[in-house]
């Protein structure tokens, strides 16, 4: 089953809150994460280990790697004992191991550059990526910073042949083949230290999708309810523009209160367009306890070649009835709580709530625990 991968660029400091920017340091970090989703369709168990280390004023290395452990049920068009077609949830098992570099190296002038890669792998499909970004100062001050990058990803797709059943699902029989597609995303921005408490980001993007792009899982019926009705694989489109731009806005609201603010548009030519509205405050309740709270809303418009009714698809070249590229709006509820311990050892735990008006209403709990050790 393939888990949704996601392309990361890597970014100058994400939170500026003074008139300089934040520096790397040497830690250790553990973090697990439990992702379930209701009426016990999916769940994911994700532990994690990250290290950070200063070779020197000009070198830093980070590296993690990551288990993701999938099991449950999604929905999907399928075929009971005697042949009838319905959409029920269709039940699956993966895993994935990603890891990931990134180098960030400090120039003279204190530009920074980071090259980073990343690499994930499941049963049935494995992504490699390669990042590059450079951020320059304008001025001495270091108040004012532009940035560039660029990634590029290279994934395969392991396609089981002929089987529109559950066997297809697991990807534990039938012939199959390898497809391959490309990923391709350029960003730039502005980050400007506004007061001695404040910054804002400003970043466009734009990117591509070409290869193979279709969910070989996915089901679409054709032809129903007529005679001729069968039960058949989507097909999207083999390339996909978008583009967009960020805005973020890090303002130190009181000695003890901050907030951070963002806000992303997203459009591309499948259709698709969305707008993220994320609000983040934190709160320092004692030298030792943070507390953070956020709420982060989402709204799509559907792709044009989607439609949810078993009844629609007849002769479409695309097609496709995967709830993600629906219409839908959602709300996240967050709320964190950071235990410095010492100077050495800090700790973190974390929750979120996560609701769709998809079309089968999905809502899922998040729950974060981490430990960080710094040297």
């Amino acid at each position: 089953m393939q888990l949704k991968k996601t392309i990361y660029l890597s970014t100058i400091t994400a939170a500026i809150l003074t008139s300089s920017f934040l520096h790397a340091e040497n830690y250790v970090s553990v973090e697990y994460l439990q992702y379930d989703e209701s009426d016990d369709r999916v769940t994911v168990t994700a532990p994690m280990l990250s290290v950070s280390y200063d070779f020197n004023a000009d070198y830093n290395l980070k590296a993690s790697i990551m288990y993701d452990g999938v099991s449950g049920a999604t929905p999907s068009y399928m075929t009971n004992e005697d042949g009838d077609l319905f959409k029920g949830l269709q039940d699956f098992e993966d895993d994935r191991t990603a890891a990931s570099l990134l180098l960030t190296t400090r120039f003279e002038n204190r530009d920074e550059l980071y090259t980073g890669i990343d690499f994930s792998r499941e049963e049935d499909y494995q992504s490699l990526t390669g990042s590059v970004e450079y951020m320059h100062y304008l001025d001495a001050t270091h108040n004012t910073a532009v940035n560039v990058g660029l990634s590029i990803a290279y994934n395969e797709i392991l396609v089981y042949d002929g089987d529109t059943g559950a066997s297809a699902y697991d990807g534990d029989s039938g012939a199959s083949h390898t497809e391959d597609s490309m990923n391709y995303y350029l960003q730039g921005g502005i980050t400007q230290v506004l007061t001695k408490d404040s910054s804002v980001k400003v970043a466009a993007f734009i990117g591509s999708d070409d290869g193979y792009l279709t969910n070989p899982h996915g089901r679409i019926v054709r032809d129903y309810p007529t005679q001729d009705a069968i039960l058949d694989v989507e097909n999207r489109p083999d390339n996909r523009l978008m583009y967009g731009f960020t805005l973020k806005y890090n303002k130190m609201l009181t000695e003890n209160i901050s907030y951070i603010g963002a806000y992303r548009l997203y459009a591309d030519d499948w259709d698709i367009m969305s707008h993220t509205i994320d609000n983040d405050i934190y709160i320092k309740l004692t030298e030792q306890f943070t507390l953070g709270v956020g709420l982060r809303y989402y709204t799509q418009s559907q792709a044009e070649f989607y439609h949810e009714e078993i009844d629609y698809f007849t002769d479409e070249k695309y097609a496709s009835s995967d709830e993600r590229l629906s219409d839908f709006d959602a709300f996240t509820y967050k709320v964190n709580i950071d235990f410095k311990q010492n100077d050495t050892f800090s700790y973190n735990i974390g929750a979120e709530y996560y609701d769709t008006s998809t079309v089968t209403e999905l809502s899922a709990t998040i729950l974060t625990l981490g430990m960080k050790y710094k040297f």
